[in-house]
């Protein structure tokens, strides 16, 4: 399928006036595949390079079904962050108006409005509670750029159930790219059945109806792509770049292989190993009428998050993980009151909570209880080196621990991926940990860690002044 100016194809009916017309968008013949595929749900991608990103905004408009001509056409395009957003609607800017002229971008609300009337919208799901923002929307198209980011599958089975239009001339389509990387790269390569050699597949699906009595047998396809075979970035020196990755993103990336394997430079790869060996990590019930502790980290890259504890006949029971950025301390103290938990407890804010901001002369600390009288705040010291704070969790994880896999999915994910930095000078790793979208998670944490030696030695809520750490509230 050929974009042309000044108008698009429209399915294979291109008027003859157009033939000579210049070419604005032109497909690989792996994206060609995927823009062709018309199965319900198809994963694109593998190796870097393979033009995912053009291929699902130009994937979205359904032209082969008149999706564009059709006031009625819906679509969704997910990415995990609003800031990941950013290069796929800069790139909607480029493609979009050589399209259709008389497209309109609405940048408040994120949504291009056709000359038709057709729509394709931007959203984002940082986390899985941003599912239920979507509730009760519908779009014939869903897309998700980047899947393997998100650690779980929970958003991207929920929107099936956003996918529905009642005009039955439009498609309805569940879409993806991703790299053979990030959080997400296991139940990704399980879905799809993907091997290590990052093979396209081809999966028969059953869909049993019991109250119908029906079984509808559906494909679900995944589409490789790598770079080689993307002649636009042919001489760029993308290829180049890649190279100089180490090996195991270099066979990613470049050769697009799907490899798993133990995470290199991991700090907690033993004691994670041990929590699923012994079956700790697996659904974690919230006690009524017990104390929530939470457990904070104000972080790097303008994301906080939050871990949600409860102490339960000895048990350290981790129910829940929240993160987000660029929201206020209003935000998450919403997020705390709204929860439905007992915060009776005690809730740990790392050292730094307690600098206060040139612009308010107010700490985190005095927002927070401010926001939130009678819930008792406190400060975790800092340790003179992290190493100390992350062998101490090291200790503690040794206990009696449970972490619940959904709840807490993208922190379960941060402490398997939490990992010091390499020095390639050196070629060998530091002592000093990596900052990456990890270490929020891994750094509150270690708020835990630092605090369990006052809870083994029956401090508990002894300590009046509520800056400084007293045990956990069982």
């Amino acid at each position: 399928m050929m974009m042309t100016a000044p108008a698009a194809q429209r399915g294979h009916n291109m008027p003859p006036e157009l033939l000579d017309a210049e070419i604005i968008w032109q497909p690989t013949p792996k994206q060609a595949a995927f823009l062709e595929c018309d199965e319900f749900e198809v994963l694109y991608g593998g190796a870097a390079g393979g033009g995912k990103s053009d291929a699902l905004l130009i994937d979205c408009l359904c032209l082969q079904h008149g999706g564009l001509d059709n006031p009625n056409h819906r679509a969704v395009l997910f990415r995990r962050s609003f800031p990941e957003l950013r290069d796929l609607i800069g790139r909607s800017l480029e493609l979009y108006p050589a399209i259709d002229p008389g497209a309109k971008y609405n940048s408040t609300e994120k949504i291009w409005t056709f000359s038709s009337g057709a729509k394709v919208e931007f959203g984002y799901l940082h986390n899985d509670t941003d599912r239920f923002k979507y509730r009760g929307r519908a779009w014939n198209y869903i897309g998700f750029d980047e899947l393997t980011l998100w650690p779980t599958d929970t958003c991207y089975l929920y929107l099936f159930s956003r996918c529905r239009s009642t005009d039955r001339t439009l498609p309805r389509y569940i879409r993806a790219t991703t790299n053979p990387d990030g959080p997400g790269q296991k139940w990704v390569m399980e879905r799809w059945g993907i091997q290590e050699d990052g093979k396209g597949t081809y999966i028969p699906v059953d869909i049993v109806d019991e109250e119908m009595g029906t079984i509808t047998t559906i494909y679900r396809q995944f589409i490789p792509a790598r770079l080689i075979e993307n002649v636009h970035l042919t001489g760029t020196g993308y290829r180049e770049a890649l190279l100089q990755l180490g090996p195991e993103e270099r066979e990613a990336l470049l050769r697009g292989l799907w490899r798993q394997g133990k995470i290199k430079g991991a700090y907690y790869s033993n004691e994670m190993q041990k929590l699923r060996a012994q079956g700790r990590i697996r659904h974690v019930p919230y006690t009524p009428g017990n104390p929530v502790n939470t457990f904070w980290d104000l972080g790097w890259n303008d994301t906080t998050a939050i871990w949600f504890h409860q102490l339960v006949a000895g048990e350290h029971r981790f129910i829940r993980a929240y993160e987000n950025s660029g929201e206020s301390l209003e935000h998450y103290a919403k997020v705390l009151t709204n929860s439905g938990y007992n915060l009776s407890g005690t809730h740990y804010l790392p050292h730094d909570a307690i600098n206060k901001s040139l612009q308010t002369g107010k700490s985190a600390i005095d927002i927070l209880q401010q926001l939130m009288p009678g819930v008792r705040f406190e400060i975790v010291p800092r340790v003179q080196e992290v190493l100390t704070g992350i062998n101490s969790t090291r200790l503690a994880m040794g206990g009696n621990i449970y972490i619940d896999q959904t709840e807490c999915g993208d922190g379960v994910v941060a402490l398997d991926n939490y990992r010091k930095k390499y020095n390639e000078r050196l070629d060998a790793f530091t002592e000093e940990p990596l900052h990456d979208r990890y270490s929020n998670f891994a750094d509150a944490f270690r708020q835990w860690g630092q605090v369990f030696d006052d809870l083994i030695r029956g401090n508990s809520g002894q300590r009046k002044d509520r800056r400084r750490p007293s045990g956990l509230t069982a």
